[in-house]
C-alpha cells in the first residue's frame, strides 16, 4: 500500500469544565455528523468514527484515517464562449479574467457544453494535501460550532462554548495535528479523573493508546460502558433486597446519571417506611429530581424503601457515603411529609380562594381570575364539540373551580422539586378530601400532555379543562405581547397550541378553534379594551395551524403539500382538517385527480387573481345546487361549446352528492367525486378557449372558470398539489 493511501488511528479529546449532562447527547451527535461530512469533503477515507463523552471530554476515535487527501481532478466551469469571445473571436475581459484566476493561457482553455450552451472549462489537477494540515484549519471553526442549548465566553478570549475549555488533544497516529482553539493549542496530553487520579496529566503517546491511558487515569469514556456498569453494578447492590428487585424504569434519569460521572459507582440506600404515609410519585420525585437516584421497585410494581445512587468515583469509603446520601434523602422526605400534612388542614375549596392572591401576568390578573375564565371557557367548549352533545356536567363545572388550587400549597409553590407535580398533588389532596374521583382524575390530567409526546387526558372534562387553560393561556400572553419569536418562547405557547390540537384530533371532537378563541379573548376586552381582539384571533390561529402543520407532517407523516391544500381552509377545526389531509392524501397520486389539480391550477391562471372572495364562496356552492350562474348573473345556459356543456352538466349534477357527503363526513367520497372531473375538465381546456376576442363570450367563460374555481376551493387549494 502507497504511502499516499495509509491510514493512521486518529483522536480528538476536547476537555473542558464539566458541562451539564442534558447538552451533551446531542452535542455528541452533531460532532459525529458533522465530522463526518468535513472528512467527506475533504475527501479524506477513514474508518467509522465513534464518539464518547463524559462531563469534562468529547472524545473521537478513528481506526483508520488517511494520512493525506488523494491526487484529484476539477473541472472548472467559465463563462459562456458568448461572453468570453466577442462577435469578432477577439478574447473579452471575461475570458481573460477567467483564464488568468486559473492560472492557464486562454487558448487552452476547453470547453464544456450545459443547459445554457457552450462555456469555457478547464481541467486541473489538484495535489493532496496532508491531512493534518487539512484538520488543523478545519477543526477549530467545527468545535466551536458545537450545538449547545447555552454557550459561554470566559476570560477575555472571544470564542463560546458550553463551559470552558481546559485541554486539547489531537493525534493522528503519533503526531500531534496542530490546531488552535482561542488560547489552547492542541498537544498530546491529557487529564484524568478529578479524584481517583486528583486530575494529573498524562500524555498519549499515539491515537490508539487512548483507551489504555483513560484506564490508568480513573475514566470510563465511553458513555456505553458506564451505562452497563452501573446496570451491574446496581443488580448487584439489590442483590440483598432478594430476588425481583430492581430499578424504576426510568431510561431519562438513566441516561442523565451517565453524563454526571466518568467512573461510575452504584450503591444501594435506605429510607424509613414511614415515609409512605406520602403519596409514591412525591417520593420517587424526591430520589430523582434533587439527588438522581433511582428507585426500587418489586416485582409487583410496589415502590420499596431502598434508593440506588451512583457515586462518580471509586468504592473507598462508601459506608460513609451511603449514610450522607440517606441523611439528606431523609430530610428531603420529611419536609415533604410535613408540607403533605400541612396542607391538608384547609380544604381544597381554601386553597381555591387563595390563588386570587397570586399574580398571572402583569395588569392581567391573578391565576384565580385565569381559572374563573378557563372555567367558563370549558363550559362552552363543552357545549361546542367537546362535550359530544352532552350537557355541561356538574363534575366538570366542580373540576373548573378546584382547578390549579395545589400552586398555592407547600408541596408545589416556591418552585421546590415537587413542582413538577403540579396537578397529581391536586388531584391527592381532593381526594383526601372526599372529591368525587372524576373530578380528581380531572384535576391532575388538566395539565396533560406536560411534553410533545406525552400521555393525553383520559376523559372529556378533564380534555375540556386542558383546552380551556391552554387556550385562555394564548390569549392572554399574546395580548400581553409574549407571542414566540425566533427560539423564544417563554410562556410555552407553541407547547400549548400542540396540546391543544393533540387532544381535540385524539377526540375527533369537532371544535372551531376561531369560535373558541373569540370566546378565550373576550373576557380580555375590559383588560386591553386598545386591543384588535379580532386581528389576534386571527393571529393566534395562524400559528396553532402552522402548528398543525408540523405535526401532521413530522410526527404523523403527512405530505406537506397535502397539508398546505387543505390547511387554510379546514385547520380551524383540526380534528376535522387531519380527516381532510388524510382522504386527499389517498388521491395524490391518481390520474384523474392530477388532471383535476392542473386543471384548477390553470383556472387560477387564467383567472390571475380575479377569483371569488372567501366570503363568497359559499354563494357560489348555492349557486350550482340551482343548476349554475356567475355571480353577477351571467348565464351559464348560454354556454354552448360541447366541452364547456359536459363540464357544466358534470358539477351541477354532482353537487346535491358532494354536499352530502361532505355533511355525512365521507371525504374520499368527496374526492372521489371531484376526481371524475379531471378528465372533464383536461378535454374542456383542450377544446374551448376561454379568453375569446368576443367580450360577451370571454366574460361568460371566465364567470364559469371562476364558479369552478370557487366550488372547488370549498375542499382545497389544487394547485398546490398539481404536477409541475
Amino acid at each position: 500500500m502507497s504511502d499516499r493511501q495509509d491510514r493512521r488511528p486518529f483522536l480528538l479529546e476536547i476537555g473542558s469544565e464539566e458541562i451539564p449532562a442534558r447538552f451533551i447527547p446531542t452535542a455528541m451527535t452533531a460532532m459525529a455528523e458533522r465530522l463526518a461530512g468535513l472528512l467527506a469533503a475533504e475527501h479524506l477515507a477513514h474508518e467509522p468514527l465513534r464518539v464518547q463523552a463524559t462531563p469534562r471530554r468529547l472524545v473521537v476515535l478513528c481506526d483508520g484515517l488517511a494520512v493525506r487527501q488523494p491526487d484529484r481532478e476539477e473541472e472548472v466551469k467559465g463563462p459562456p464562449v458568448a461572453i468570453a469571445f466577442d462577435a469578432e473571436g477577439r478574447p473579452t475581459r471575461a475570458g481573460e479574467g477567467f483564464a488568468r484566476k486559473m492560472g492557464v493561457d486562454l487558448a487552452d482553455c476547453g470547453r464544456g457544453q450545459d443547459q445554457r450552451g457552450e462555456h469555457l472549462l478547464v481541467r486541473r489537477r489538484l495535489p493532496g494535501r496532508d491531512a493534518a494540515a487539512v484538520l488543523g484549519e478545519r477543526l477549530p471553526e467545527l468545535i466551536l460550532g458545537l450545538p449547545f442549548r447555552k454557550t459561554m465566553r470566559w476570560g477575555t478570549l472571544d470564542i463560546e462554548y458550553a463551559r470552558p475549555l481546559q485541554w486539547l488533544v489531537c493525534l493522528h497516529g503519533e503526531q500531534v495535528v496542530p490546531l488552535r482553539v482561542g488560547d489552547l493549542a492542541s498537544g498530546r496530553v491529557t487529564r484524568g479523573h478529578r479524584t481517583l487520579a486528583a486530575d494529573r496529566t498524562a500524555e498519549i503517546a499515539t491515537a490508539s493508546d487512548h483507551a489504555a491511558v483513560m484506564a490508568t487515569l480513573g475514566v470510563v469514556p465511553d458513555p456505553d460502558a458506564r451505562r452497563a456498569r452501573i446496570r451491574e453494578q446496581a443488580a448487584a447492590a439489590l442483590a440483598p433486597l432478594g430476588a425481583g428487585a430492581d430499578l424504576r424504569e426510568d431510561p431519562q434519569l438513566l441516561e442523565e446519571v451517565v453524563f454526571l460521572c466518568e467512573h461510575p459507582t452504584a450503591f444501594l440506600g435506605r429510607f424509613d417506611a414511614d415515609f409512605f404515609a406520602l403519596p409514591p410519585e412525591v417520593i420517587v420525585t424526591a430520589l430523582k429530581e434533587h439527588q438522581r437516584y433511582f428507585a426500587v421497585v418489586d416485582p409487583g410494581g410496589v415502590l420499596q424503601p431502598a434508593f440506588v445512587a451512583v457515586r462518580d468515583g471509586g468504592p473507598d469509603h462508601l459506608d460513609s457515603v451511603r449514610a450522607g446520601n440517606e441523611r439528606v434523602l431523609r430530610a428531603r422526605l420529611a419536609d415533604a411529609l410535613f408540607y403533605w400534612r400541612f396542607d391538608q388542614q384547609r380544604t381544597p375549596d381554601d386553597h381555591a380562594a387563595a390563588l386570587r392572591d397570586v399574580t398571572w401576568l402583569e395588569g392581567f390578573g391573578s391565576v384565580g381570575d385565569q381559572v374563573q375564565r378557563a372555567g367558563r371557557l370549558a363550559e362552552h367548549l363543552w357545549s361546542r364539540g367537546l362535550g359530544d352533545g352532552e350537557p355541561v356536567p356538574a363534575r366538570l363545572q366542580r373540576a373548573a373551580r378546584l382547578m390549579r388550587f395545589d400552586l398555592v400549597t407547600e408541596m408545589i409553590k416556591d418552585g421546590k422539586e415537587f413542582t413538577r407535580l403540579e396537578g397529581l398533588i391536586a388531584a391527592r389532596y381532593a381526594a383526601a378530601a372526599g372529591e368525587d374521583p372524576v373530578v380528581c382524575r380531572a384535576l391532575e390530567q388538566s395539565q396533560w400532555p406536560r411534553g410533545a409526546s406525552d400521555a393525553l387526558p383520559e376523559d372529556r372534562i378533564a380534555s375540556a379543562l386542558s383546552v380551556a387553560w391552554r387556550l385562555d393561556t394564548l390569549a392572554g400572553c399574546w395580548l400581553a405581547g409574549f407571542e414566540p419569536t425566533g427560539a423564544k418562547d417563554p410562556y410555552a405557547l407553541r407547547r400549548h397550541a400542540l396540546a391543544v390540537l393533540r387532544i381535540l384530533v385524539d377526540l375527533s371532537a369537532r371544535v372551531d378553534l376561531a369560535a373558541a378563541l373569540d370566546a378565550a379573548l373576550a373576557p380580555y376586552a375590559g383588560i386591553r379594551p386598545e386591543a384588535d381582539l379580532a386581528a389576534t384571533r386571527e393571529a393566534i390561529l395562524d400559528f396553532i395551524i402552522v402548528r398543525l402543520e408540523g405535526w401532521l407532517v413530522d410526527g404523523q407523516g403527512a405530505d406537506q403539500a397535502v397539508a398546505r391544500a387543505v390547511l387554510p381552509l379546514r385547520g380551524h377545526d383540526p380534528a376535522d382538517a387531519v380527516a381532510w389531509v388524510r382522504a386527499l392524501d389517498r388521491f395524490r397520486e391518481r390520474e384523474d385527480f392530477l388532471l383535476l389539480a392542473t386543471g384548477f391550477k390553470r383556472c387560477a391562471n387564467i383567472l390571475q387573481g380575479e377569483t371569488l372572495p372567501a366570503a363568497e364562496r359559499s354563494a357560489a356552492t348555492e349557486r350550482w345546487r340551482r343548476g349554475g350562474q356567475g355571480a353577477a348573473g351571467e348565464d351559464l345556459g348560454a354556454l354552448v361549446e360541447p366541452a364547456a356543456v359536459a363540464l357544466r352538466d358534470a358539477v351541477a349534477a354532482a353537487v346535491p352528492g358532494l354536499l352530502a357527503a361532505e355533511a355525512a363526513g365521507d371525504y374520499v367520497a368527496v374526492f372521489q367525486t371531484l376526481s371524475g372531473f379531471g378528465p372533464i375538465i383536461d378535454r374542456f381546456f383542450d377544446e374551448v378557449r376561454v379568453n375569446a376576442d368576443e367580450v360577451e363570450i370571454r366574460q361568460r367563460r371566465l364567470a364559469f372558470l371562476r364558479e369552478i374555481h370557487a366550488l372547488f376551493l370549498r375542499y382545497a387549494d389544487f394547485s398546490l398539489v398539481a404536477p409541475d
